[in-house]
């Protein structure tokens, strides 16, 4: 009897979680959990599907964001890459967005992310000076926080105003209107689907966070299903 019994639980359990999978990707709904862009942004690389975070180092948000999306990026399929996106919208952050392209020109983001957050959400050292409604880098305070990680402080100071780092600005804001950012964290999959906690299915939700990284594997296969 056990024997025949067996493979009927096997087979039930089968269905019971195909139904379970079936409901959770009903929860995720456009216009509840995330949105569809009016016009898709093309990719870097489209052998991927490209999940684009963007975030502020100043944002408390973010900060505790971090772990959360690392954890993710340690289970994330070959197939999917992570993209960061520096927010701008206020002086400051234009030195904040400068400060990640400089590290990630230099091959040193890796070392110096982690660095950068704790200097200016928690210390609250915005390694910026404020001339009136402007802000401008604090060159000195920059270039001693690279070398303190055993980075190249003085090429990382005279890189904050270089050519290739405004480009790098210009590029990445002209993102943040494609992507209809409008705060941080915020996460693009595919250059399609905007996801953010500030939209209504996330009203109430303690973490928050949490389901917006299900909803990012939600619409990862649904790009993977669609591309076939």
């Amino acid at each position: 009897m056990r024997a025949v019994l067996a493979p009927i639980t096997m087979v039930m359990a089968v269905l019971f979680s195909l139904v379970a999978c079936a409901q959770e990707s009903g929860e995720f709904k456009a216009g509840q959990h995330y949105q569809v862009l009016p016009q898709a942004v093309a990719q870097k690389n489209n052998s991927k599907i490209e999940v684009t975070e963007m975030f502020w180092y100043g944002c408390a948000h973010c900060y505790h964001f971090e772990p959360t999306l690392d954890s993710w990026k340690e289970k994330m399929p070959s197939d999917v890459s992570l993209q960061k996106l520096p927010a701008i919208w206020q002086p400051v952050m234009d030195v904040h967005a400068r400060l990640f392209y400089v590290a990630d020109t230099m091959g040193v983001l890796e070392k110096m992310h982690t660095p950068l957050f704790n200097t200016i959400y928690n210390q609250r050292q915005m390694l910026a000076i404020r001339e009136g409604r402007n802000w401008k880098p604090d060159l000195k305070a920059i270039e001693a926080l690279f070398n303190q990680h055993g980075a190249d402080g003085a090429k990382a100071a005279k890189l904050m105003n270089s050519f290739a780092i405004n480009s790098k600005v210009k590029q990445g804001m002209a993102n943040q209107r494609a992507y209809k950012m409008t705060g941080t964290p915020e996460v693009v999959v595919a250059g399609k689907y905007r996801i953010s906690s500030s939209l209504p299915g996330y009203k109430g939700k303690s973490n928050s966070q949490e389901v917006m990284l299900q909803v990012a594997d939600y619409l990862i296969a649904k790009e993977r299903a669609d591309r076939g």
